[in-house]
């Protein structure tokens, strides 16, 4: 029997509007059920802007430039939320329904679930939409844990927008979302303390770069402690109090960043033969091959599964997803981002052909005057020069990590980067110094070349010379 679509994308998220827009743009016919999904606006993207902006006014008082410190008074919130709520409302125009629909894409509203019989396909409002693939692109919702006590406590989450800045706020969990709301609330005025599980800070990142992120909050005053298990959450008259362990910690407020699950309810996946958990191949297929998945609480993930999601639903099932080929990035300040093998998965795979090239940003002048030298670039690459990872923190590292990005999927070697054509203080210039790193190491390496150059200059130096004797050509 004839379908009606090529492609029905469930989950109007950021992840399924992008999937949507690239399936119109190969001319392919594509239905948008928005199943109760929208595109997320994170709101502390624009308060950490506010944040930076009171970094700097102390990076002015520091340098004493001025004959009396610079003031600022204290925040307006209602103000701050009017202005958040303009950039949201801005954001969300870019996926209107109208203008998806003058981009080929038939927006249906309302949430629906895949039906076995009479026909099978997917059922929204008394319809039955058939398609010859389908893409879930379902939106995520918070993890909370079971921990006793907590069904009497208010308590925050990354969605919750303050009215006010808490005094002091106890974060639960090591979700990057956590660091960045760590960082936040830090710069707005909170003493703030983060409860991990892992020994460090940031465990799905490289750790050197990841120590960097945490001495830089660890010197703001933010506390970080370890614990694996958190007995006890409890209310008292004025404070929340958690127990951990040995330790007891008290705060005004408590904010749970501890992990992401799909909204899989109101899907009926047992229609198509998908059970739970969701597990997905390489090429992003469930259990039913006809039923794809780009569900990633990690919008840059998500996105990328998306891309590859709707080129294996339309044409071949021949692209296999790598999450390692991905750019990730939390949004610190100084900015960590990243792609491809950490140190120790490189050293894993490729043992002692592995070379780890590091420069730092105090190296560069533009840094100095800007007081932003907290940094490193550390690429990884194989001895023969190519790139298999990269992870940058400091200034404009989404930004760097970017141009690194486009060398791996080019094959470009890090050696080629000496050619790079750039000012000797922008920040592309760490490229082109760990290119000449790479260099020095290789010629180190190579001892019967090294001798060779040697030989060549001390037989230049032996030549007579006499620089009054040299003629200017015509």
């Amino acid at each position: 029997m004839s379908v009606e679509y090529d492609l029905v994308i469930i989950g109007s998220t950021i992840a399924g509007i992008d999937a949507a827009l690239q399936a119109a743009r190969c001319k392919a016919r594509v239905a948008l059920i928005q199943q109760n999904c929208h595109p997320r606006f994170p709101w502390y993207q624009a308060f950490a802007q506010i944040g930076r902006t009171l970094q700097r006014v102390d990076r002015v008082n520091q340098l004493q430039l001025f004959d009396a410190p610079l003031k600022t008074s204290a925040l307006d919130l209602a103000q701050v939320n009017r202005w958040v709520s303009a950039i949201a409302q801005s954001q969300q125009e870019f996926y209107s329904p109208e203008k998806l629909a003058a981009s080929g894409i038939e927006v249906i509203s309302g949430s629906g679930e895949f039906r076995r019989k009479p026909q099978a396909g997917f059922l929204v409002n008394g319809r039955l939409f058939r398609a010859r693939a389908y893409l879930i692109a379902a939106d995520y919702t918070l993890t909370i844990p079971e921990i006793p006590g907590l069904e009497t406590v208010h308590y925050l989450t990354p969605d919750t927008i303050p009215n006010a800045i808490p005094r002091s706020l106890i974060i639960v969990g090591d979700d990057p979302v956590a660091v960045e709301l760590a960082q936040l609330y830090a710069r707005l005025g909170s003493q703030v303390t983060m409860v991990i599980r892992q020994p460090h800070l940031l465990a799905i990142a490289d750790s050197e770069v990841a120590f960097y992120v945490q001495a830089q909050l660890e010197a703001e005053g933010i506390r970080v402690i370890s614990a694996i298990h958190i007995s006890e959450v409890i209310q008292t008259q004025k404070k929340k109090r958690i127990h951990a362990g040995t330790l007891s910690i008290e705060a005004d407020e408590i904010l749970f960043a501890t992990g992401w699950q799909p909204q899989t309810e109101g899907l009926n996946l047992d229609a198509v033969n998908i059970r739970e958990p969701i597990k997905l191949n390489e090429k992003l297929q469930t259990r039913n091959s006809h039923v794809y998945w780009c569900g990633h609480p990690v919008n840059a993930i998500a996105q990328s599964q998306a891309y590859l999601a709707v080129n294996n639903a339309l044409f071949a099932p021949i692209r296999k997803f790598n999450h390692h080929d991905v750019i990730q990035s939390i949004e610190t300040m100084p900015e960590l981002a990243w792609i491809g093998l950490t140190e120790v998965q490189a050293v894993r795979k490729y043992r002692k052909d592995v070379l780890v090239l590091r420069q730092s940003f105090s190296s560069l002048l533009k840094l100095q005057v800007t007081g932003d030298i907290t940094g490193l670039c550390k690429i990884i690459v194989h001895r023969d020069g190519r790139i298999i990872g990269a992870h940058i923190v400091g200034q404009n590292a989404s930004e760097l990590i970017s141009t690194i990005a486009v060398a791996i999927r080019r094959n470009t070697r890090i050696q080629d980067f000496n050619q790079m054509p750039a000012l000797s203080d922008n920040l592309t210039a760490l490229f082109r110094n760990a290119a000449q790193d790479w260099y020095a190491w290789n010629l180190n390496r190579k001892s019967v070349l090294q001798d060779l150059q040697e030989s060549y200059f001390a037989w230049q130096r032996s030549l007579p010379f006499d620089l009054t004797k040299i003629r200017r050509k015509k």
